[in-house]
């Protein structure tokens, strides 16, 4: 597979593309090209060999088939995993682009730039874990951060319209009195609900490296944004090509779209005092779907033996975790507050006794 590589046609430096300024920059010269008009003027044949026989390959249990290129700039081995189509050479630090992985039936028809850099990550990770009060004392140190990196992943993008009809039996009920008896009138109503509702562009991960719920945590994405696919967009960031495949995401997505007309449509039905749903039913139609690549920042941490991952929108800087409460830090508010609270019911105690 042929690799796509972006030198500085000024300084031979690796070109990256810069979030601020939305425009391939080099660090070393500060040379700028807008992304559609970059022309790259050094790229390798490197055929993507199979690591199998590398001794250069993981020896751990993980089975995920590698693959090495060569890099046109160094000659340097480049170890990936099948579906990574964007990386960095290990050695001269030049940032490559497997073409092969972007093209034909793998070429996106959208991307979304990222807009947010990874300082703005470490920023929002720091935010994050001051805010939670119970988290051991060490993940507020950004040198325990393993890894951070900004990623392109795959997403499908689904468009349907939702066809639904219900029917219901409500009430409502009115009650009265007078001098000798109570009241209560109970009227029943048959209530229709019928119509449609069109959804564009409902996204869902067509990576399976990626945690579906991380995912999905992070949305949403300002779809106004989107750009028509260019690879210059992936210099500097890794980019995985999506291996679920769309036929797999969809039904997934077609349920959140019924869900969401489902409650979008019940929710006109108001001021009754009780609902049943007789009859109900909600169809897809005029379904298709789109392929993108969406920015995240993926940052990784770990304590006491356990694996902790952080996912940051890379075009709004909305930032999600998973994080553990430290006991010791827990036990500082419980028992101050406690004893608060123990005292304050003493001295009541003593006032009524």
């Amino acid at each position: 597979m042929a690799l796509h590589e972006y030198e500085c046609p000024a300084c031979g430096g690796a070109m990256e593309f810069n979030p601020k300024s939305q425009k391939l920059k080099c660090p070393f010269c500060d040379s700028e090209f807008d992304v559609k008009d970059y022309v790259a003027n050094h790229n390798s044949n490197s055929t993507g060999e199979s690591a199998e026989n590398y001794s250069t390959q993981a020896t751990d249990k993980d089975d995920t088939p590698m693959f090495i290129y060569s890099c046109g700039s160094c000659g340097g081995e480049i170890l990936a995993t099948e579906s990574l189509g964007s990386m960095k050479c290990p050695f001269c630090s030049n940032n490559v682009v497997v073409k092969e992985k972007f093209t034909g039936k793998f070429t996106p028809d959208y991307i979304i730039p990222f807009t947010k850099t990874k300082d703005d990550a470490m920023k929002a990770y720091s935010g994050y874990v001051k805010s939670k009060k119970l988290l051991p004392k060490v993940f507020a140190d950004q040198n325990h951060i393993d890894e951070i990196k900004g990623i392109y992943v795959p997403f499908w993008l689904f468009s349907a319209t939702e066809n639904y009809s219900a029917s219901f039996e409500g009430t409502k009920i009115k009650t009265w009195s007078d001098s000798r008896y109570n009241y209560t009138e109970t009227s029943y109503y048959n209530i229709e609900r019928a119509g449609s509702e069109k959804f564009e562009h409902v996204p869902e991960d067509g990576s399976k490296e990626m945690p579906d719920d991380l995912m999905e945590s992070i949305e949403p994405f300002d779809r106004s944004a989107m750009v028509p696919f260019n690879m210059g967009y992936l210099a500097g960031f890794l980019a995985n090509k999506y291996n679920v495949t769309a036929e797999e995401d969809k039904g997934k997505a077609l349920d959140r779209m019924k869900a969401t007309a489902t409650t979008n449509f019940r929710n006109t039905v108001v001021g009754y005092n009780s609902l049943r749903t007789l009859n109900e039913s909600c169809t897809s139609s005029n379904e298709s779907n789109k392929y993108a690549l969406y920015p995240v920042y993926i940052l990784n941490t770990s304590w006491k033996g356990n694996n902790y991952l952080f996912a940051m929108n890379g075009q709004t800087g909305k930032f999600v975790g998973n994080l553990p409460v430290s006991y010791s830090q827990a036990a500082k508010y419980y028992f101050p507050i406690a004893g608060i609270v123990a005292a304050i019911a003493f001295a009541i105690m003593l006032l009524v006794s």
